[in-house]
């Protein structure tokens, strides 16, 4: 572990632990970790956690930390490596290092527009019992151009007292981890993580975590840029069987860790998954009774306009009534459409693990 230790905030704890999970990001890490140096509020400390990279992701950052240690030497970073155990080993572990009174997670290929920890900061500000603060997204693709897409695309962001809504059915609508600072005595209840055992999403659990914990305080324009790889390892996933599978046994341990598995039920996102799990494997009376569950929660969901229930509600009769080959074609279609890889192509759908 190395470590450039200064003082902030009069030697008091920042504002903000600015926490990075890092795996063979060799290529954008340092301009992700760029975009953080360039913020106008500065009251942070940084925190990065080598996952175990094979591809010198963690001297990438030892470099980037030596050179801004040379303009800024008030600013407290600690880079620290690990084996390679998932992205909620590695958060787990960053946030036993962190100091700040907030903790703004950041992907390691994402990129922070400079504003964002100052209207995060105004936001806890204004609302002091909020426990996390969300935001919009831009969508980037590989060379930074943006696409077009903001995410979340369709269905607004959740905020407020959520706690009722999620112990009902367990739908909330949270952004992806570039987007999420959660308050660190928030963050202290939701460790250890019960998502060791899968590669990535941590943030599915932070998010809902936090969202029982404390209200929820959304700022509702893009803060930050969600990179999209044409090789990008969701969608992959989600294009298969075995991937679909593990999503949705991921999905399932989140909500039985909070005793929700029951409510789980009702989540129109979650079933959306069980019912294509079923057509890519399940019997047509297993396909037919996910697909009446799905139905019901999508147009009792109150993230989605009437619009989107009757698009939604019509597509999924037509996944129904597909034909294996068909629905395969379907869902493909509307993973693409749903995540934006429609504007960046994809260059493979092998199937990979969450």
């Amino acid at each position: 572990m190395s470590e450039t230790a200064g003082t902030m905030d009069g030697g008091g704890r920042p504002l903000f632990s600015v926490l990075v999970a890092a795996y063979n990001q060799a290529e954008w890490v340092e301009d992700t970790l760029d975009t953080v140096a360039a913020q106008s509020f500065t009251d942070w400390e940084l925190v990065v956690v080598d996952d175990g990279s094979t591809d010198g992701t963690g001297d990438r950052v030892q470099g980037w930390m030596d050179r801004l240690r040379a303009t800024r030497p008030e600013v407290r970073m600690v880079l620290a490596p690990m084996p390679n155990g998932g992205q909620s080993a590695a958060m787990e572990h960053g946030f036993g290092l962190c100091t700040g009174r907030w903790i703004a997670l950041l992907d390691s290929d994402d990129r922070w527009l400079p504003e964002k920890l100052e209207r995060v900061a105004a936001a806890v500000a204004a609302d002091p019992a909020a426990g996390m603060v969300v935001h919009p997204m831009y969508v980037i693709d590989d060379r930074n151009r943006r696409t077009g897409d903001v995410r979340p695309q369709r269905a607004a962001l959740s905020e407020g007292d959520l706690r009722e809504q999620i112990r009902r059915t367990t739908r909330h609508v949270a952004p992806a981890t570039s987007a999420v600072a959660i308050r660190a005595d928030v963050f202290a209840q939701l460790v250890p993580m019960p998502t060791k055992g899968f590669r990535t999403a941590a943030d599915a659990y932070l998010t809902m975590g936090a969202s029982l914990l404390a209200p929820v305080r959304a700022v509702h324009e893009p803060l930050a840029e969600y990179r999209m790889h044409p090789d990008g390892n969701h969608i992959r996933t989600m294009l298969s069987a075995d991937g679909v599978k593990r999503w949705v046994e991921l999905q399932t341990v989140i909500a039985e860790h909070f005793g929700l598995g029951a409510a789980a039920d009702r989540n129109s996102f979650f079933l959306r998954h069980v019912f294509a799990l079923q057509k890519f494997q399940g019997g047509p009376g297993q396909q037919v009774g996910t697909y009446a569950r799905l139905a019901r929660a999508t147009w009792s969901d109150a993230a989605f306009g009437p619009r989107e229930k009757l698009i939604f509600s019509a597509f999924w009769t037509a996944c129904l009534l597909a034909p294996r080959p068909v629905f395969r074609r379907l869902w493909r279609t509307f993973q693409l459409k749903q995540t934006g890889f429609d504007k960046i192509g994809l260059r493979s759908t092998t199937d990979s693990s969450i």
